[in-house]
């Protein structure tokens, strides 16, 4: 087979080995278009990366506060209870008149505040004409911020007077030496007895208000005319 000088040439140009081109590194490369499936994924990030940027925010900024209140939560639920035996409060009113307060056995309850739980409460205070007012009772809870005592189960008020007042619950405002209740009452003294569903006592005990329905057995008489009988009002 005999090749003609045109076809010798052709094949020695396709067997040749490629030369490089020197100013390679200068020329600009074609750039390939686009296709779709690129402007669905820069749109995508457009979406998700305010997304993402406000998920770290969160992270950063308000979780931590949300798990320091959880914290703080849960330290102040497991704060355990302050026992105190033999507690003796002391304090003056608005009047400037001394006042005190004590219980066998006093409870600070773990999370609350200046808040004491009593167990056989007992307190008194003088008043400024040195007359004196006396309380106790089984139960009760004192707020120290406010000044303002809760009594419960067979408490008992005493005026220097004589005077008793028996019921199931009392509020005492140490403040101002009001004492208000609406459980049933029973009011003994010189006079007689009195009885309703509950009382207000005010002035510092100089105003004494029973809520009725009411009843009164009054001794209208001096003592020594224990031959005449007592006046029984309803």
């Amino acid at each position: 087979m005999t090749l003609e000088p045109e076809q010798l040439e052709d094949l020695n140009d396709q067997t040749a080995t490629p030369v490089a081109d020197p100013l390679s590194f200068i020329r600009p490369r074609l750039k390939r278009p686009l296709g779709e499936g690129h402007s669905r994924l820069v749109k995508a990030l457009r979406s998700i990366l305010p997304l993402a940027a406000f998920m770290v925010l969160v992270a950063l900024v308000v979780w931590p506060m949300i798990a320091n209140k959880k914290i703080q939560a849960i330290a102040v639920s497991n704060i355990p209870d302050l026992v105190i035996k033999n507690l003796r409060l002391t304090g003056l009113d608005n009047k400037n008149e001394p006042y005190s307060l004590s219980a066998l056995k006093t409870t600070r309850p773990g999370g609350l505040k200046n808040i004491y739980d009593l167990d056989q409460p007992q307190g008194d205070i003088t008043l400024a004409n040195g007359a004196w007012v006396a309380g106790q009772a089984h139960y009760g809870r004192y707020d120290q911020d406010t000044r303002k005592l809760w009594l419960g189960g067979d408490v008992q008020l005493f005026q220097d007077k004589g005077n008793q007042f028996t019921t199931d619950e009392a509020e005492i405002n140490l403040n101002t030496n009001d004492a208000w209740g609406d459980k049933p009452v029973l009011i003994q003294g010189d006079f007689g007895t009195i009885r309703g569903n509950g009382f207000r006592m005010m002035d510092s005990g100089n105003v004494m208000v029973v809520t009725g329905p009411a009843s009164a057995t009054l001794d209208l008489h001096p003592a020594n005319s224990s031959d005449k009988p007592a006046s029984t009002v309803h």
